[in-house]
């Protein structure tokens, strides 16, 4: 057995002194820290082992906790996307895209609403088991999915007021849904106090709309690519604002203004609906595509809807 198999088979049934031994030879480059994490993924992916999944997932937490294993994580990170792209990663773009997007403040922003939206509510899954608590996630998961398929249905009816709405609806639940990978990683936690309600998550729609778009926009390559950077920040800055409320209920009641009444469909054009069917399953793809092979299923889907929908092909079909 070569070196190289001998660390895999060591990763995989961590057959090193203790964990203190196997995090100071991930920190010091002696083993590789996307080795560690990929170390049974294969056959994890294979059998889509969601509570194996869950394991591999805890521990991969646990050794980000220190921050020698995470900048050597960086570091390959750096290495595989110069081997695949022939490229070294631009961190300058990067910045450059978030600045843009005034990324900073409102990452920081967003930090103080999730502290104060899911510190206030219960957990989202209950159960007793790991089946029985992957059975409520993926009820909640598939909840949201339903909602973004009549977003896409309405689109296809042309009726892009309530498109717009179902989609709208669908961020507003993918806000609200922020916690739940957390609270399936913590499946076997202690019960905690039963909480009546959902706290600030049952109450601000515009808490929930920024939730929603904020962690899967302000780095989304791809979003960038399909709507534009320019329409991505146009849309944060609508949702900080409070204007996506104003244009969730131009979808469904009818409106006076310019001295005279305007119906859904004369306030919300193609153009929007495009946007925002794009836009929600984007981020129901990127928030909550938690296990690998749901992601790549919920690609493939979102990739089909867009081009449905009328997306240029070029934009659509790379990742």
């Amino acid at each position: 057995m070569t070196t190289k198999e001998q660390q895999t088979e060591n990763l995989r049934n961590l057959r090193f002194k203790d964990w203190d031994d196997f995090i100071e030879r991930l920190a010091t480059g002696e083993l590789s820290v996307m080795d560690a994490i990929l170390a049974n993924h294969e056959q994890i992916y294979q059998n889509q082992d969601h509570e194996a999944y869950i394991n591999q997932a805890r521990a991969s937490y646990v050794m980000m906790h220190d921050v020698r294993v995470l900048k050597r994580l960086l570091a390959e990170l750096g290495e595989t996307i110069k081997e695949s792209t022939g490229k070294d990663f631009d961190q300058n773009a990067l910045n450059r895209d978030v600045k843009y997007k005034d990324g900073m403040r409102l990452f920081d922003k967003l930090g103080k609403i999730q502290a104060e939206a899911y510190g206030d509510g219960p957990s989202l899954i209950t159960g007793k088991t790991f089946q029985e608590c992957l059975a409520h996630y993926q009820s909640l998961c598939g909840y949201v999915e339903e909602i973004w398929d009549r977003a896409c249905d309405h689109f296809a009816q042309e009726n892009y007021p309530l498109a717009t709405f179902f989609s709208i609806l669908a961020i507003e639940e993918i806000g609200k849904l922020g916690r739940l990978w957390h609270d399936l990683m913590a499946w076997d936690r202690p019960l905690e106090e039963t909480k009546a309600d959902l706290g600030v998550l049952g109450k601000s729609h515009q808490k929930k709309h920024f939730l929603g778009v904020i962690p899967g926009s302000i780095i989304n390559a791809r979003l960038d690519r399909l709507i534009g950077k320019k329409t991505v920040k146009s849309v944060l800055e609508d949702v900080e604002s409070g204007k996506i409320e104003k244009l969730r209920q131009s979808c469904l009641y009818i409106d006076f203004k310019d001295g005279r009444s305007h119906l859904p469909v004369e306030q919300v054009d193609r153009d929007t609906a495009t946007v925002f069917v794009t836009l929600s399953g984007e981020l129901w793809m990127e928030i909550l595509g938690h296990f690998p092979w749901d992601f790549h299923r919920m690609l493939e889907k979102v990739k089909k809807a867009e081009l449905t929908i009328g997306l240029p092909e070029e934009l659509v079909q790379p990742y």
